[in-house]
């Protein structure tokens, strides 16, 4: 400008998230912080198909869970997103690129075995791997794959607490049903989001974990038009799945996952934290329902509390579906037949 002030167009919407997190005293908030910003980013790329220098994300961030459930939770999440809008058979691709424990050693030995191939390399990689190798290993180049094939590989080489959690995450998945297929090869991650739990202390933040991910609006009609569908809205109540033991995180997601794939707009407590703040945090977000978990869980039933009216009845998990789809056409909560 002319005043010599420098201005920026969004490339997207993570370190902006973040910074608002920092600056507005977000850590001093129960934790995980979950985000969620739709607008307009922008890129200098030569334009392509799919590819616009001005287009739309939907993001969501959960900042301040080192868990390998809230990785699960994003990841079915993003998957869920592409159902509900429509898109016929996403494959979700999986991989783990380490943290800064594991990831710089092997960052040099991926640089090494590529500087070894140099005349190999086409010019736009050979530029890419002084600023960036590990974008090597999703290069689309022909020349790439065969050489990419025999590249040395991040999960071979994950120090031990990023193998375990890479390996709950898979773990969560499993259990949630989620089929997925292993990528080791796979730089920027599912929608372009993954982990990014330096982010926050750079920021000027306090160390915090953080992860999440962001999907192409504009991607996502191209898809769908592609396939011949049309995006598919279909509003839905709101629950939130909380327990009363802070710990049982994978049943919280397990429930969760099921109302969300009936397509109720659910979400899980995966903090660990007392009941009584878990409820807390569901009523400030203005949620309509509550699915308690406790000890009835090992008898197949759950409690359902209407955070609007009060009311709290045992439901079997069997049925908690039914019930919450009558309670969404009732004109007052709690209050329908039993």
């Amino acid at each position: 400008t002319e005043d010599g002030e420098s201005w920026a167009l969004r490339p997207e919407p993570t370190a902006g998230i973040v910074r608002a997190y920092v600056q507005h005293g977000m850590q001093t908030l129960p934790q995980p912080v979950k985000l969620t910003l739709t607008g307009p980013m922008f890129r200098y790329d030569r334009p392509q198909a799919g590819r616009y220098r001005e287009f739309w994300q939907f993001d969501i961030e959960a900042i301040g869970d080192p868990g390998p459930a809230i990785d699960a939770e994003i990841i079915e999440l993003a998957d869920r997103f592409y159902r509900d809008a429509g898109i016929r058979d996403p494959e979700i691709h999986l991989n783990s690129i380490g943290d800064a424990a594991c990831r710089p050693a092997y960052v040099a030995e991926l640089a090494a075995y590529y500087r070894g191939h140099l005349d190999r390399l086409p010019a736009l990689e050979r530029d890419r791997l002084e600023r960036s190798p590990l974008r090597l290993l999703d290069s689309k180049e022909p020349a790439m794959v065969e050489l990419n094939a025999g590249a040395p590989l991040m999960t071979d080489r994950l120090c031990g607490p990023c193998a375990e959690h890479f390996a709950g995450v898979r773990a969560h998945l499993d259990a949630l049903g989620v089929a997925y297929r292993l990528e080791p090869h796979l730089v920027r991650a599912l929608g372009g989001g993954g982990r990014y739990d330096g982010l926050v202390e750079l920021l000027g933040g306090k160390p915090t974990p953080g992860i999440g991910f962001g999907l192409g609006l504009d991607r996502i009609l191209l898809a769908l038009e592609a396939q011949g569908a049309a995006p598919i809205v279909q509003p839905a109540p709101v629950a939130v799945v909380v327990g009363a033991d802070p710990a049982a995180t994978g049943d919280r997601l397990r429930i969760a996952t099921v109302l969300r794939a009936a397509g109720i707009a659910a979400r899980a407590e995966l903090g660990q934290r007392k009941l009584g703040k878990q409820l807390e945090s569901a009523a400030r977000e203005r949620a309509h329902f509550a699915v308690i978990l406790g000890d009835e869980l090992a008898d197949g039933q759950v409690q359902l509390k209407d955070l609007e009216a009060g009311s709290q009845k045992l439901v079997a998990v069997d049925d908690l579906v039914r019930e919450l789809e009558r309670a969404r056409t009732s004109h007052h909560h709690g209050t329908a037949a039993p």
